[in-house]
């Protein structure tokens, strides 16, 4: 073993030993400790939000590829890992660009989080995530192409826990999750596209959606099959949503 690797084995010991005589009470004393506690605290007075950013992840509004007629995706992290949030994402065009006119695509997309059909109580667990939209792109140069566009998206809940699965935070319960998150977003981006017989993409965005006033942007880098990306959220609970999916051209 390395000079290294001997003081990296050290000092997880000396922080192992350390952390193990913490008490609760030190440990949200601690700068994490209440970087976590305002997280929490921030979370329960609006869990909307979180669930609506994470919602937004899973949606795609980018122009289907020029040579192709449409486009489905599944966002794998952080949707159904780790909250079980099954989704799709279908996009379809409905107008080749001409010279003077727009490519138009449709999009929708629609999510279900599966671990709320194991939750038990008094009500049954209710569970909404849908968006629509319309796209339209015309390209700037032979590698460039931007888009524009505007969608409704929806997220709600309604779970309501036993008296024993109460979450529990310092002074605050919370019993039940009861919220409806709906807006309309105006959006626009560009994608580049180095070489159209590869598809290999660059795309850029940004939306603003009207009832919230949410500012909301993305960064993406689309292979064959995969999409790994990064939305941002000025005013979220987490601010950088970094994401991992797949899709599939047809």
């Amino acid at each position: 073993m390395d000079k290294f690797s001997k003081l990296l084995v050290a000092s997880l010991l000396i922080f192992t030993i350390n952390i193990k005589y913490l008490s609760a009470e030190d440990f949200v004393n601690t700068s994490l400790g209440q970087e976590l506690v305002n997280l929490g605290l921030k979370f329960l007075d609006n869990p909307g939000d979180f669930f609506f950013n994470i919602h937004a992840n899973n949606e795609d509004f980018s122009p289907v590829y020029a040579d192709k007629n449409g486009a489905i995706r599944f966002n794998l992290l952080p949707a159904f890992l780790p909250f079980t949030w099954a989704n799709i994402s279908v996009k379809a065009k409905l107008f080749n660009e001409q010279e003077i006119l727009p490519q138009i695509d449709l999009v929708g997309q629609y999510g279900d989080m599966l671990a709320l059909r194991f939750v038990s109580g008094d009500v049954e667990p209710s569970f909404k995530d849908y968006s629509g939209g319309i796209v339209l792109s015309k390209s700037a140069t032979d590698e460039t192409k931007f888009f524009g566009g505007v969608k409704y998206s929806n997220v709600s809940m309604g779970v309501k826990l036993s008296s024993s699965s109460a979450i529990e935070f310092g002074e605050f319960s919370v019993s039940e999750l009861n919220f409806e998150i709906a807006d309309v977003f105006v959006f626009t981006g560009l994608v580049h596209q180095k070489d159209i017989n590869k598809p290999s993409r660059l795309t850029v965005q940004m939306g603003y959606g009207f009832e919230y006033k949410k500012i909301v942007s993305r960064i993406m880098v689309s292979k064959k099959h995969m999409d790994l990306g990064m939305d941002i959220y000025p005013e979220g609970l987490f601010v950088f949503h970094p994401f991992l999916s797949y899709h599939w051209n047809f």
